[in-house]
């Protein structure tokens, strides 16, 4: 007979947060012993309706008489629930949504300014156009075409039925005085005259979406946005959603919604914020990793989850955006850039475009920091780049950690430790909950130059404040009584392995390019470290722990999202495309695990610098 048990943890995502609870605990209740602040006008009685929760997996207890009023019966079919009337009776796996949340999470979505070309692929062509009459018996369409043939010198074009449908009821309120926004050799859209061309950059990350609103004309950001990937419920790394969509029958076409709606949400809110319409934004330009663009087109990814880990294709997709259900210009395409390979998708070709990394005269690296991470080496006198992809997990992001989470109010973001003390830095400077990525890298940083772990990443077990805890050898960073949730926060030696893991992914990474490129590490003149969390990394606590090797004369430079800024220069440019096809023609893909010795390299890269050690 199997033992009932007492305790369930509960993975609430995308907060990246989990907690072990007691059987018959409320999500709502599990949610503030997490931290999270859930919204509850009604102090968890059942009326306000604010604490709504989708439950994606696990034991629960059934429908209250209050979730079966608020909620439809399809609703509560998809796991719809009320956080306060929800019991546990096993492991849970929930996703809070954005409108739950009392206080939103920290998301990099700024990256350093680059200059912005300007040769869009759309243009409005303002006209006034003759309007029926009993002796002009013409067609909407075929007067627009001929005033725009004698106005612009345009050759042959054509409109799709949806453009047509928007065209004669919009001619006739505005008196036939138009936009008319051209994208080769079509029409994408008609306005208003005067009405300005708007353009959609996206950063498709696995955790995050960086969403951006641009005036095609000027280049200006009109409105920019982000959320967490909702994909994150399924899977908070790429090779776990592709299992998802492989074992699902629908699996890969839920994915793919999912992150469409969760695109036209962003673009309802830029739009609102602009005070434009969405009938303006006339192009787009998506990029994302492999992974991530293969979700969104519900392209397959059976293959690209098995070695040798095949794209379905590796060249720039141009696809209308009312095929992906996009809200835009009903016309409206989008672009999605080529990828380099395996991994190593439009993301970073797009990093690689914003920082100028395939056109220095220099030594220099970029590193995309991430659940995967991107690394290349530009070497002037060698005709190509050279690229790599290192899966080094979500541990970054405070997932796997045991009191990890993402950068929310309260979440742990600088560490320093003294003989006596403790000194923490929080999110909002809010009672500390958890650790996000930046705390727990200096958190490990300085146990190890305090000597509480040795350079295989073992605690001292003798050492301050190092005890054995539920979960073995732990390190204890706040009190209870100090922190946000009333419970103690710590280190366990599982998250130090987890860091270990992580580091040694990306360090092992850097060591294969540098060998392939014949580059040593003192060469190297720049390092770019890219991505929402390179942005808040401690760059000296990084190199404590030996994520980057010893390069006494590289600069180090945190860009924000480059990945952001090159899918905004893709938007506004027709040259950064083709730049952007000669880049990726351009750049050798290094596949790490058919590298020589990879392992031993990777093994080696987990290990802590000492004097003994390779740097």
């Amino acid at each position: 007979m199997t033992p009932i048990r007492s305790r369930h943890q509960i993975d609430f995502q995308p907060v990246g947060k989990r907690v072990d609870v007691p059987a018959g605990t409320t999500l709502l209740e599990a949610a503030i012993q997490a931290g999270i602040d859930l919204s509850s006008a009604c102090g968890g009685m059942g009326l306000c309706g604010q604490c709504r929760v989708q439950v994606l997996g696990g034991e629960v207890s059934p429908p209250s008489l209050s979730e079966i009023d608020i909620f439809s019966e399809l609703e509560l079919e998809r796991g719809q629930r009320l956080a306060c009337c929800t019991e546990v009776t096993g492991d849970v796996k929930v996703h809070i949504p954005k409108e739950s949340l009392l206080i939103g999470q920290r998301l990099q979505i700024e990256g350093d300014s680059a200059r912005l070309q300007l040769d869009p692929m759309v243009r409005a062509c303002q006209i006034i156009v003759p309007p029926p009459a009993l002796n002009d018996l013409r067609s909407d369409l075929s007067r627009v075409l001929d005033t725009l043939r004698d106005s612009f010198d345009l050759g042959p074009l054509q409109a799709e039925p949806d453009v047509l449908a928007q065209l004669s009821p919009l001619a006739r309120a505005e008196d036939w005085q138009l936009s008319v926004f051209i994208r080769d050799q079509e029409i994408v859209g008609v306005a208003p005259a005067k009405t300005k061309p708007l353009g959609l950059a996206v950063d498709l990350g696995t955790t995050k979406v960086a969403a951006y609103l641009v005036d095609m004309e000027t280049g200006g950001e009109l409105a920019r946005s982000g959320i967490l990937n909702p994909q994150i419920g399924y899977g908070e790394d790429v090779i776990s959603r592709l299992a998802y969509a492989h074992r699902n029958a629908n699996g890969l076409q839920m994915l793919a919604d999912m992150i469409r709606e969760a695109l036209n949400e962003l673009l309802a809110e830029l739009v609102a914020a602009a005070g434009a319409s969405r009938a303006q934004v006339v192009d787009a330009c998506i990029v994302g990793n492999t992974a991530m663009t293969h979700l969104l087109l519900a392209l397959p990814v059976s293959q690209l989850a098995v070695a040798p880990f095949v794209a379905a294709t590796d060249r720039h997709v141009d696809v209308k955006a009312s095929a992906l259900g996009l809200d835009m210009a009903p016309g409206a395409y989008v672009y999605v850039p080529p990828s380099i390979g395996g991994y190593v998708g439009a993301d970073h070709v797009a990093m690689i475009l914003a920082t100028g990394l395939d056109d220095v005269d220099k030594v220099a690296m970029g590193i995309d920091i991430g659940t995967n991470s991107e690394i290349v080496i530009r070497k002037p006198g060698q005709p190509h780049l050279a690229s790599a992809s290192c899966a080094s997990g979500p541990a970054f992001e405070g997932a796997h950690i045991s009191d990890g989470m993402r950068a929310a109010s309260g979440a742990i973001e600088v560490v320093k430790l003294s003989q006596n003390a403790v000194d923490i830095k929080t999110v909002d400077d809010a009672p500390a909950v958890g650790l996000c990525g930046s705390g727990i890298i200096d958190a490990v940083a300085e146990l190890y130059r305090c000597g509480l772990l040795n350079h295989r990443g073992r605690f001292q077990r003798h050492a301050s404040r190092v005890r054995k805890g539920r979960q073995g050898i732990e390190f204890l960073l706040v009190e209870a009584s100090e922190s946000g949730s009333g419970r103690d926060i710590v280190i366990t030696q599982k998250d130090i392995n987890e860091i270990q893991l992580a580091k040694g992914a990306i360090r092992a990474g850097l060591e294969v390019l540098l060998q392939t490129t014949n580059t040593r590490p003192e060469e190297v003149e720049e390092v770019i470290i890219a991505g929402a969390f390179g942005s808040y990394l401690d760059i000296e606590s990084a190199k404590a722990i030996g994520l980057f090797p010893h390069m006494p004369h590289a600069r180090f430079r945190q860009v924000g999202n480059a990945a952001g800024v090159g899918a905004k220069q893709m938007l506004l440019s027709k040259q950064m495309r083709n730049r952007s096809e000669c880049l990726t023609a351009n750049t050798d893909y290094v596949e790490l695990t058919t590298y020589p010795k990879f392992n031993r390299k990777f093994a080696l890269a987990m290990l802590f610098p000492n004097d003994d050690s390779p740097r």
